[in-house]
C-alpha cells in the first residue's frame, strides 16, 4: 500500500511539472517596420529603439524604430564583396560596435576579418582586432558569426571551401577563435595549454562555416 501511495505521489508531482513547464501557444502578428534594405545580413540592437543593421555591401544602417529613422553610418572599412563575403556580422556592446567582413587584403584575395569601433551615429573608425590568415581568394565560407561573454570574443571563420584547411592549427580558417575584446589572446587559449602547434588565437579546430553562433541567456553558454 505504501509503496501504491508512493507511485501514485510521484505520478501527480510528473503531471504538475510537466503542465508548469507545458508551452502555451502564443498568436504572434508580423509587422512590417521598414523596408528597401540591400542584402541585409546582421543587426544588433543598441537599445529597444535604436538598432544596427549591415548589408553586404558594405553599409552600415541606423535604425530609430521609434523615428522610423534610417541611416547610413559612415566608416573606414576596406571591405571586398564577392560572393558571400562582404560586411557580415555586427554586435552592439557597451558603447562599441563589433563587425566582421571580408577585409580586401589585395590581388583578389580576402579574409575574415574582425574590427571594432566606438559607437557614433554619423561615422564609426574601425580598428582591426583580429584577421585570419593566410588571406584566401574566392567567395565563399567566410562563417564570420560574433559572440561576447564576460571579456572574451568568440567568432567562426569558414574554411573559405578549402575542406581539409579547418584541420590545420597553423591556420585560421574553419576555426572558432577567442580572443579578449581589445585584441590580446587569452593565456588560457589551447596554444598555452598543450597544443604549442596551434595558432593562439584558435580555439576549436574542425569547423566548416558556421553562420549560427550565440550567448545562452539560459545558461550563459556559447552555443
Amino acid at each position: 500500500m505504501k509503496k501504491l501511495l508512493g507511485l501514485l505521489i510521484l505520478a501527480l508531482l510528473s503531471i504538475l511539472i510537466s503542465n508548469s513547464l507545458e508551452a502555451k501557444a502564443v498568436d504572434f502578428k508580423l509587422t512590417k517596420i521598414t523596408e528597401g534594405l540591400k542584402s541585409p545580413w546582421s543587426l544588433s540592437f543598441i537599445n529597444q529603439n535604436e538598432v544596427l543593421i549591415t548589408e553586404k555591401s558594405g553599409n552600415i544602417i541606423y535604425f530609430n524604430l521609434e523615428k522610423q529613422e534610417l541611416k547610413n553610418i559612415k566608416h573606414n572599412l576596406k571591405i571586398l564583396e564577392k560572393g558571400q563575403g562582404g560586411l557580415l556580422d555586427i554586435l552592439y556592446h557597451n558603447k562599441n560596435v563589433f563587425v566582421s567582413y571580408s577585409e580586401n587584403r589585395g590581388d583578389y584575395e580576402s579574409s575574415t576579418s574582425i574590427a571594432k569601433g566606438k559607437f557614433n551615429k554619423n561615422k564609426i573608425n574601425f580598428k582591426n582586432i583580429f584577421k585570419a590568415e593566410p588571406p584566401i581568394g574566392g567567395g565563399y565560407h567566410f562563417g564570420s558569426r560574433i559572440a561576447i561573454k564576460d571579456n572574451y570574443l568568440f567568432a567562426s571563420v569558414g574554411e573559405r571551401r578549402q575542406g581539409k584547411i579547418a584541420q590545420d592549427p597553423k591556420k585560421h580558417p574553419g576555426s572558432i577563435i577567442r580572443i579578449h575584446l581589445n585584441g590580446s589572446i587569452p593565456q588560457d587559449n589551447p596554444k598555452f595549454k598543450g597544443k604549442d602547434n596551434w595558432l593562439p588565437e584558435i580555439y576549436q579546430i574542425g569547423i566548416r562555416n558556421p553562420q549560427g553562433l550565440t550567448l545562452s541567456p539560459f545558461d550563459q553558454k556559447i552555443y
